[in-house]
């Protein structure tokens, strides 16, 4: 895809690009590609930077690595610039508040008192105390109960580990961290180890796998519950990205008016 990319740029030659790629791009032997690729930006007419981003550090609950490319014209006279990293992380607990147990006493406006003990999905302010009680949906497919990989989340739990010794991708993470990252193969069938619910023995639901990825609410995916996780899996949270083009609005475009 960086061939056809290049041949895009080529053709268009914008003030400024941005393109991204995996983590592994410049890692091990891979590198040798990196440079390459880098070289080729470059011919382009570009002063080219790379940056390894983590989605983490940017307004997403999630640990995820990208790669991430800028390039400014040579006849711009800038330099490519880069998010920097921000001072505090978002949780697991922080994108899905509803997943831990919540007693609340509940006024509403004739008079009436009820206490809710339970998982609540969420919690939406009515006025004058009222509270209502907004469920999501929750996939068959998210089970894993009936599954190896089930008994081992409940060890993990015992054992007080995020990650299993006995299945590589198996991960629980932490209320009070990001999510690992989300993989595009973990929702392809239910016994398929992959980062899981911290506290319910199932994978992520896809509504809640919207807010891990930082997606809104309101995003429509289509699809079976394996396609809409792989296509989750494979983005760049809109979050990351979103700050990637703010830092280039500012650093980039608004000096070239």
């Amino acid at each position: 895809l960086f061939t056809e990319y290049i041949r895009l740029l080529l053709g268009l030659m914008p003030r400024v690009f941005v393109a991204e790629n995996v983590s592994g791009l410049v890692k091990g032997t891979a590198r040798g590609y990196f440079k390459i690729i880098l070289a080729a930006f470059k011919e382009c007419g570009y002063v080219v930077t790379a940056k390894l981003l983590d989605a983490q550090w940017l307004g997403v609950p999630q640990q995820r690595q990208r790669i991430i490319f800028v390039g400014v014209r040579n006849d711009i006279g800038l330099t490519p610039v880069h998010p920097k990293p921000l001072a505090y992380r978002y949780s697991v607990r922080d994108a899905l508040p509803w997943i831990v147990k919540i007693v609340q006493t509940e006024v509403y406006d004739e008079g009436q008192r009820t206490v809710i003990d339970g998982d609540t999905p969420s919690i939406t302010v009515l006025g004058l105390g009222a509270k209502r009680i907004e469920k999501h949906y929750v996939e068959s497919e998210t089970d894993i109960s009936r599954y190896a990989i089930g008994d081992e989340w409940e060890r993990m739990g015992e054992r007080g580990v995020s990650n299993s010794d006995r299945y590589l991708n198996l991960k629980r993470p932490a209320l009070d961290q990001p999510s690992y990252t989300v993989t595009q193969a973990g929702g392809q069938n239910s016994s398929v180890a992959s980062v899981t619910h911290p506290t319910e023995k199932r994978k992520f639901s896809i509504a809640e796998l919207k807010r891990i990825c930082a997606f809104p609410d309101d995003f429509i995916l289509t699809g079976s519950y394996a396609q809409q996780w792989e296509r989750l899996g494979r983005s760049v949270p809109p979050v990351m990205m979103a700050a990637n083009a703010s830092e280039i609005k500012t650093g980039i475009l608004d000096k070239c008016q």
